[in-house]
């Protein structure tokens, strides 16, 4: 059984949503949809990336170029959630688990395709903010993960 947080559901399922919707706009390649998931300034941790998990900042737009950077290079690229959203009994951090697969067959960044497989995954935790007027936005995003080839060569 899902331990839900104290308070209510609504609060718990809205926060969830923008997750799944963050995630969806990835899968559809959709610029707009990523970035309206997102506070006009994010904070982001990559863990396991070259910043070594140190606090970065993005705005919005921001996160959805890093993601269509992203998808240029692997066109095909579905990302497919192993763990559906949850947000935390403390109500605090929406996790999931997600994997990505395709293959590197667009240039992006200056970089040529190689043709390699992608298969990726990791889990993310978001703070997700009720903003004025009501709408949920990711504020911050901490993520754990495994990298591309395309990201490798990016170094």
């Amino acid at each position: 059984p899902v331990v839900r947080p104290a308070g209510p559901l609504e609060e718990a399922d809205a926060k969830e949503a923008v997750v799944r919707r963050y995630f969806e706009g990835v899968n559809k390649q959709d610029h707009a949809q990523i970035s309206s998931c997102f506070t006009a300034t994010v904070e982001l941790r990559d863990m396991c990336g070259p910043s070594r998990g140190k606090l970065r900042s993005a705005s919005a737009s921001d996160m959805g170029d890093r993601c269509m950077d992203f998808v240029a290079a692997h066109p095909d690229c579905i990302v497919r959630l192993e763990t559906e959203p949850r947000l935390d009994r403390d109500g605090k951090w929406v996790w999931c688990h997600w994997a990505e697969t395709g293959t590197w067959s667009g240039e992006s960044c200056g970089l040529k395709p190689d043709g390699s497989v992608l298969e990726v995954s990791g889990h993310t935790r978001f703070e997700v903010e009720k903003q004025k007027g009501g709408e949920y936005k990711i504020a911050r995003q901490v993520v754990y993960r495994t990298f591309a080839n395309w990201e490798l060569s990016l170094r």
